[in-house]
């Protein structure tokens, strides 16, 4: 359902405010959106954003999990919806989320890369590497990202030694 115009306005308002971190002002702008059409993707995403940034993670898992029922083909959701599933509820359960998208998207570097981060937090090294090594043929950038993210610390040495 496209948005009227002047929703679109304050759609477009709340992720600029979104963006820079204004997330008080993001939120008020929603808010003055048409009660019916607050639940469509476009507006969630900022609400994710929004809930995100003031981690409320809870609210944010919610919000992905309805990204991910309008639109199971965007690997982002996914990713969103276990990165707040780790902080509302569990890593073993936001790890289940990632199991069940890479049956969709198992091709995508960025569910590989955070299956990796996932594995080697939950101890399991050897198919943390298998998915990491995965991510990095897949785009070559996850190897830079690897030894930045503290999650795949037990593997920089690993990553390292990759050429």
């Amino acid at each position: 359902m496209p948005l009227e115009a002047t929703d679109q306005q304050h759609l477009e308002r709340a992720q600029g405010y979104a963006a820079l971190g204004m997330f008080l002002e993001a939120n008020e702008e929603l808010e003055e959106i048409t009660p019916d059409v607050r639940h469509v993707p476009e507006v969630l995403v900022v609400r994710s954003a929004i809930y995100q940034g003031t981690k409320r993670w809870s609210a944010m898992a919610v919000v992905a999990a309805k990204l991910v029922e309008y639109d199971p083909g965007e690997p982002g959701w996914f990713i969103n919806l276990a990165y707040a599933t780790r902080r509302a509820e569990s890593l073993e359960t936001a790890h289940a989320i990632l199991r069940r998208a890479e049956k969709l998207h198992g091709q995508n570097a960025a569910i590989q890369f955070n299956l990796a981060c996932y594995e080697a937090q939950l101890g399991n090294i050897e198919n943390a590497k298998r998915h990491l090594a995965s991510a990095i043929r897949k785009d070559a950038h996850c190897r830079q990202l690897a030894l930045d993210d503290s999650d795949l610390e037990p593997l920089w040495e690993h990553v390292r030694s990759i050429e």
